[in-house]
């Protein structure tokens, strides 16, 4: 995991993220931000650049090194709304402003990389999506397909409620979070529908954009975790017809032993 500021790549998935939201680059953007975060505290010379990035008989010119720099600036304005995270030193080169660096990379604290985050929600069964203020769907993961009803609505851009219907009506409680009155919004037990392939149960859990800007932010998005409850339910509902069985049976000998009970009374008062 390469960070810098708000900015972090995780260098396995190659996914880069701004105060842990999806930033998407074109290739040579992500190269070029790559090698910054590599270099984060020195002047990268446009030969350097030239030459780490691009192959050696198809070297840029300048311009065309300037050009990628100011595209680079350009998408990391429309996610940061600042233009001036990679600084120019004329003559000299570029440079990662100093000014977004809040801590040097070996003083920041170790945290799962996005890919070991992916491995870990896989294993815990584990979806998930994120939803705009319109309730647009900016971003799924690539299994949630299979815990959705409705799998053809299943689109980035479309309505969230063509998807999941689950969340229509509680779009006072969803906005509650997004406006951090309450910290998550929880919807347990929901049975499978359409789908065949879907989990028996599934608990959605919503969950806020905690960064401090959020509430401003275009993107002050909300993330939906699906969680297959399958197993546990079927167990829960398991133990309580076994509950029922059992006080069923223990009424039935409570009847029978009143009864005999009542029997052996009456035969003693008849003899």
């Amino acid at each position: 995991m390469l960070v810098y500021g708000k900015i972090a790549i995780d260098t396995e998935s190659q996914e880069i993220t701004y105060d842990g939201n999806q930033v998407s680059l074109k290739p040579k953007e992500n190269q070029l931000l790559t090698l910054f975060l590599q270099y984060p505290y020195h002047v990268l010379s446009a030969s350097f650049i030239m030459h780490k990035i691009w192959d050696g008989d198809k070297l840029p010119t300048e311009s065309t090194i300037r050009s990628h720099i100011k595209m680079l600036r350009q998408s990391l304005k429309e996610c940061s709304g600042n233009d001036n995270i990679i600084e120019t030193l004329h003559g000299l080169g570029y440079r990662l402003n100093p000014a977004y660096a809040k801590k040097k990379q070996r003083d920041t604290p170790p945290f799962p990389s996005i890919s070991i985050m992916k491995k870990f929600f896989h294993a815990k069964a584990i979806e998930y999506l994120s939803f705009d203020q319109k309730y647009v769907i900016k971003f799924f993961s690539s299994r949630l397909p299979n815990y959705c009803d409705y799998r053809d609505q299943l689109k980035v851009g479309n309505y969230l409620g063509n998807a999941f219907p689950e969340f229509i009506g509680f779009e006072e409680d969803l906005e509650k979070v997004r406006n951090k009155e309450t910290e998550i919004f929880t919807i347990k037990g929901i049975a499978r529908c359409v789908n065949p392939q879907r989990p028996e149960y599934i608990n959605f859990y919503v969950l806020g954009n905690n960064s401090e800007n959020s509430i401003s932010s275009e993107y002050n998005t909300l993330f939906i975790f699906f969680e297959d409850d399958s197993e546990k339910m079927i167990f829960r509902q398991q133990l309580v017809q076994k509950e029922n069985e059992t006080f069923l049976t223990l009424q039935l000998k409570k009847d029978e032993h009143k009864k005999a009970h009542q029997r052996v009374i009456k035969e003693s008062s008849l003899g």
